[in-house]
């Protein structure tokens, strides 16, 4: 399970990493990583702030995941924040119904199509391996 913690640290922080990039450079190709309507009209356009708090969740994220193995925290609600962090990312694999997830509705811009095959099983698996992680170990 040791392994699986690492993977699941190493992933959230390369994701913010890439947020903290977004926040510094700003997003080279918007259509791709920010959901959009039919007619290519952003719907959520974050700013660099919104990119940057977003990275910083991210690396706590993997700060409490990494904490299964090198324990440097004691606390026992920290497995309650695993669960809700796993909890999540599941949700945000379902989506919102609308623009993101596997239910969504508008489904004819770049972001839905690279939304459906790389974005929501992604955090559908991190979802699911946080959570299997917290429950069996």
């Amino acid at each position: 399970m040791d392994v699986l913690a690492i993977f699941l640290s190493i992933t959230l922080t390369f994701l913010a990493v890439l947020h903290f990039y977004w926040a510094i450079f700003g997003i080279k190709n918007p259509e791709t990583v920010v959901p959009t309507t039919d007619s290519n009209r952003g719907v959520k356009t974050p700013g660099k702030l919104a990119a940057a708090f977003v990275g910083l969740v991210l690396l706590g994220f993997a700060l409490v995941i990494l904490n299964k193995v090198i324990l440097y925290w004691n606390f026992p609600w920290l497995n309650y924040v695993s669960v809700g962090i796993g909890v999540i990312f599941v949700l945000r694999a379902l989506g919102d119904f609308k623009y993101v997830g596997f239910f969504k509705t508008s489904k004819n811009s770049k972001f839905s199509a690279l939304d459906t095959r790389y974005y929501s099983p992604l955090c559908l698996l991190m979802g699911v391996l946080i959570l299997i992680l917290e429950l069996f170990t």
